[in-house]
């Protein structure tokens, strides 16, 4: 699969403390850091502090093959807006989890486009958004179903189950029996058909379970989704959660299905007390479902000779590649055409991690 999209979020701005304290876990994660110079901490402080200005926009190009997933980005946070003038359909970053021995010993890469400059790892995977969520449910949503319908024996046995694993979950008939009666000890569902669209149901599930927004507990949870059709294909239109222990609360709704199903807006809104709410858009530009490409194109480390190549898995930066002269830098295939090299790794990083944080619990694998 192959995503284009931009995603916009708004969410509370960072106060100074945050900040500070986002500065202080960088320093735990890399030695290092602590002790760079003065103006390059101020750079280090300056960067967080755009990263988490309220509302970013963040334009982005997803590619997903079995395990492998590439995510191009470029962070208008992080950029002037000549620098987008100039650089029209290109992306400034790149993070690459191969994860697979037979394509690269490396399970990663990080790439800096107007650097030249790239971050090899043995070890390190990089968080994903995971945007081919917006085709079924997001996990806040999908969680409870799995608990409440699904035959655990037909999981994986031992280790943590993957996307491809749930696709094969089957039903436990015994379960759904109790839920469609009534006599679930610990679920209650009710079908209602809406009145105005005789093709939209809507499903309330109520129970007690483990919450994947804070607190993460157990708690007296209900699960409401709308239902509709496009075509012959069943597509949730709107769900949400509501924590009535910890009085949160999630909501999610997609809007302009094409013919696959797919919506071309995707808006999330998660509710937390004592917290305003925060704001999740994408907006979908271009979905390939069945894209024709080879993995080696879009998720092999490979460089041009004028990119300078560092192997990070030891903490220390091991140049293996520097450039050999000076040209016009150019993108890699997949439509992307030393402390400094640390700091980078840092601040793109981490910030990969949060976009795609609540997404984290579930490793997305699409072939």
């Amino acid at each position: 699969m192959r995503i284009l999209a931009d995603i916009l979020s708004n969410e509370p701005k960072w106060s100074e403390e945050q900040i500070a304290a986002e500065i202080k876990h960088q320093n735990e994660l890399y030695k290092d850091l602590g002790r760079l110079p003065e103006a390059i901490q101020r750079e280090r402080t300056n960067a967080a502090a755009r990263s988490h200005s309220g509302m970013r926009i963040l334009h982005v190009q997803e590619w997903y093959s079995a395990g492998h997933y590439r995510l191009d980005q470029t962070d208008e946070a992080m950029v002037s807006e000549q620098y987008l003038k100039d650089h029209p359909g290109t992306y400034r970053n790149s993070f690459v989890n191969i994860d697979d021995p037979a394509l690269s010993p490396y399970r990663s890469f990080f790439a800096d486009h107007e650097l030249r400059d790239v971050q090899l790892s043995k070890t390190t995977l990089y968080g994903r958004n995971d945007l081919w969520r917006a085709l079924g449910l997001e996990p806040e949503c999908a969680f409870p179903l799995l608990v409440a319908l699904a035959d655990s024996k037909s999981g994986p046995q031992g280790r943590r189950a993957t996307d491809a694993d749930l696709s094969m979950l089957r039903i436990n008939h015994s379960k759904a029996e109790l839920l469609h009666n009534g006599s679930h000890p610990i679920w209650h569902l009710e079908a209602i058909t809406e009145t105005e669209e005789e093709s939209r149901t809507r499903f309330i599930l109520r129970g007690r379970t483990m919450s994947l927004i804070e607190p993460y507990e157990q708690s007296d949870m209900e699960f409401v989704y709308e239902v509709g059709r496009v075509g012959q294909r069943p597509v949730c239109l709107e769900a949400s959660l509501t924590n009535h222990t910890g009085h949160s609360s999630f909501i999610s709704k997609r809007e302009g299905f094409d013919r696959q199903g797919f919506p071309r807006v995707w808006k999330r809104t998660t509710i937390k007390p004592g917290s305003p709410p925060k704001q999740l858009d994408v907006v979908f530009k271009e979905v390939e479902l069945s894209p024709t490409f080879k993995d080696e194109q879009v998720f092999s480390p490979e460089f041009p000779t004028n990119y300078i190549v560092a192997d990070l898995t030891s903490g220390q930066a091991v140049v293996l590649q520097k450039p050999l002269h000076t040209i016009t830098a150019t993108q890699p295939l997949a439509h992307v055409t030393p402390v400094k090299r640390v700091i980078i790794l840092c601040m793109f990083g981490l910030t990969a991690l949060g976009m795609g944080i609540a997404l984290l619990r579930m490793k997305g694998n699409k072939a």
